[in-house]
């Protein structure tokens, strides 16, 4: 009687067959499958889930701000919240390290959102990178309602902001202030106060927001050179000068 197999043996027969069995009956099926097996893992993974969450979120709102489904008024605090979560995030050095940079996260979870991504590189909200002048409003006093500040008298107050706005920036640079940490969240308060004196271009805006872009770009705890320190406070200080 012929004893010979009807088939030629293959990776699926016999013994390997039999060990990927053995295999599967050691692995719990009715278990959740977990990414992580300690709470410093967990803390990683919902980190960087919750940085694209942001990414996500953040390209609704650019899109809503475009089409105007959403106001100036509402887009604004939105996305600096959502921008400063996102930096926030990623001060956790284990998480940055994970992380890297904007374009490899990218890359390893196949993120396409280019509103957001622009935003992120920019690092503030566009109705501060481009501001929009806003109508003035006409109000008809009651004999119940305060007088209302004149504008001339709201004009003063924010022009006496951004001058101090100035500088306080000035006087940390002075004082050697260099990671971005450090310097970002104070020229984006000026920027800001900037524009609610004036949304009319000045000599030195454009580079006030060529700075914000390149400190952006940096890990919070980079420092920007010796060098470009100087530069920037003659950048300030120039634009300070158009400004006044």
């Amino acid at each position: 009687m012929n004893s010979q197999q009807p088939y030629a043996p293959t990776a699926y027969s016999s013994s390997s067959f039999s060990s990927s069995a053995a295999l599967r009956s050691r692995i719990p099926l009715d278990e959740e499958a977990r990414l992580y097996r300690t709470t410093a893992q967990r803390d990683l993974y919902e980190s960087l889930a919750e940085i694209y969450a942001i990414i996500a979120t953040l390209d609704f709102v650019e899109k809503a701000y475009v089409k105007d489904t959403i106001s100036q008024a509402e887009y604004t605090p939105i996305c600096s919240r959502l921008l400063a979560q996102y930096s926030t995030i990623l001060k956790n050095q284990e998480v940055a390290n994970e992380f890297k940079d904007l374009d490899s996260f990218r890359a390893q979870y196949d993120i396409e959102y280019p509103s957001a991504i622009s935003r992120l590189r920019v690092g503030i909200p566009a109705t501060v990178e481009h501001p929009v002048s806003k109508e003035p409003q006409i109000t008809y006093p009651t004999a119940q309602s305060s007088p209302a500040p004149s504008r001339s008298a709201a004009s003063a107050r924010a022009a006496a902001d951004a001058t101090g706005n100035f500088i306080t920036f000035m006087d940390a640079l002075k004082l050697n202030y260099k990671a971005k940490d450090q310097l970002h969240p104070l020229l984006g308060e000026l920027m800001t106060s900037l524009n609610a004196v004036t949304t009319k271009d000045f000599d030195g805006r454009a580079k006030i927001i060529e700075w914000l872009i390149k400190l952006n770009s940096m890990k919070a705890t980079d420092e920007i050179t010796d060098d470009e320190a100087r530069q920037l406070l003659f950048d300030i200080d120039h634009a300070y000068k158009a400004f006044y």
